[in-house]
């Protein structure tokens, strides 16, 4: 068994995180009869899975679920989480190309009020042109 601080030094992170992991139910933990957490070799695989996780862009609430789940369904969520990190790369590079669109040719042209378009509806016609002839 080992202590927090053991644990902390070995993972990397600090003991206030291991804390939360515990507080949060993502890694119950055994006490000490000084009420000290313990940490079991299989406490150490959790955190590792935790740690892998999160590196993979889960916000904690989801790793909770994650590991409770069989492996099959992880492997599900896994691709659910591709899918969304291809989304936000595809809106960044929108984003990358609006911002070079603007530096060289300068602020684009706003609705006139008879177009009946708001500005923001402009911008986003503007990123969808630009997804469409450039990102696609």
């Amino acid at each position: 068994m080992k202590k927090t601080n053991d644990v902390s030094r070995l993972a990397g992170v600090s003991r206030r995180t291991l804390q939360y992991y515990d507080d949060e139910g993502l890694l119950p933990l055994e006490r000490s009869s000084q009420n000290y957490r313990l940490y079991r070799d299989s406490d150490l695989e959790r955190i590792w899975e935790i740690l892998i996780y999160k590196e993979m862009d889960f916000e904690l609430r989801e790793i909770k679920q994650l590991l409770s789940l069989p492996e099959e369904q992880r492997k599900q969520k896994m691709d659910e989480q591709k899918e969304r990190i291809r989304s936000q790369m595809s809106e960044l590079e929108v984003q990358t190309a609006f911002i070079s669109m603007v530096k060289n040719r300068g602020m684009p042209e706003k609705p006139n009020q008879e177009e009946g378009m708001t500005y923001v509806d402009r911008i986003e016609e503007i990123k969808r042109i630009i997804h469409e002839k450039f990102i696609k």
